[in-house]
């Protein structure tokens, strides 16, 4: 009987853990406090806190900073999976740049844009803000670069004073981060474009983000895997990043064009970087439900094929002779 009653409890402990996946998804406020008062007790004179989603995938970046004339940062980081990792931080910026950020919407490529204001001058900096998953990046810019762009609804939350008696009030941060609401816009459906390479129809699946459809780089390299617009596609771990050497058969990894169709997606902005034969590109990409998936036109460019739309067809039209 024991072993029975044994037997039950454990298949409701399994069943429970699989009904309650938001418990694990908002298990980063927790482990955000904790990781708080840590950086504060160690210097108590960096206690303001900026939470900031710079990778829009619904868990905010975290910056602990201080007012002042150096305006520090102490710390950046995140939830990597379940456990936190820490973030590389700039050294051409102010803390106050990461609590006043704006979001610009540029064809579906969000930018970032903090604002600084440095102590004792009237000139106003503003950085374009780059987060890679590893790193943040800042590059100074005018503001005349995104004046033509719209912005969009974005969360992110500043405070300070978080201390009582120099010391870091546990209470006071949890507020704080429970306060955090992420905002994610982005969202992607089941592309039922038909897919034509040299006259041929071929089948790929694909997604509609903002208009326009994407595909994995590695089911465009298997297509074109025979054809004059070959190219190969490898993950470089020294550059982090996506490497593809333009000429070259595509190396089969396994997965290519499995056809699967998801209909429950996570949209989030990829931030991986693209290297083609070695030179970095600038590239929107979107990782959707763990994968990374590309303009089907930037794709061209990079690669050198031609692409067009058949409306009456319905169709993506390549074309590698």
């Amino acid at each position: 009987m024991k072993k029975i009653i044994s037997a039950i409890l454990t298949a409701a402990l399994i069943t429970c853990a699989v009904q309650i996946p938001s418990l694990a998804a908002e298990s980063w406020r927790e482990a955000f406090v904790t990781r708080i008062m840590k950086v504060m007790s160690s210097d108590p004179t960096y206690n303001n806190v900026a939470l900031t989603d710079l990778d829009s995938d619904g868990i905010p970046e975290a910056f602990v900073l201080r007012d002042g004339a150096d305006g520090g940062i102490s710390a950046g980081f995140t939830m990597n999976g379940n456990s936190i990792s820490s973030i590389e931080l700039p050294g051409n910026i102010i803390g106050t740049c990461l609590a006043d950020i704006t979001v610009y919407n540029d064809n579906g490529r969000l930018i970032f844009v903090g604002r600084e204001v440095p102590r004792y001058s009237s000139v106003i900096n503003y950085y374009k803000l780059m987060f890679d998953g590893k790193a943040l990046t800042a590059q100074k810019i005018l503001k005349s670069y995104v004046n033509m762009y719209p912005t969009v609804p974005y969360s992110d939350i500043y405070g300070r004073d978080f201390l009582t008696n120099g010391y870091p009030n546990r209470t006071k941060i949890k507020s704080f981060v429970d306060g955090y609401d992420s905002i994610n816009t982005l969202t992607a459906t089941n592309s039922n474009a038909k897919f034509i390479v040299d006259g041929e129809s071929v089948e790929i699946s694909g997604y509609t983000v903002n208009d326009s459809n994407y595909y994995k780089i590695r089911d465009i390299a298997m297509l074109l895997r025979t054809t004059a617009s070959r190219f190969d596609v490898a993950w470089d771990s020294s550059l982090g990043g996506i490497t593809i050497s333009r000429g070259v058969k595509y190396t089969i990894v396994g997965g290519e064009l499995s056809g699967e169709r998801e209909t429950a997606l996570n949209v989030n902005q990829s931030g991986a970087p693209v290297y083609v034969d070695g030179e970095a590109r600038d590239m929107l990409s979107y990782n959707i439900n763990g994968s990374t998936y590309f303009k089907i036109r930037d794709i061209s460019d990079m690669v050198g094929f031609t692409v067009d739309w058949d409306g009456e067809q319905q169709a993506v039209i390549i074309r590698t002779e």
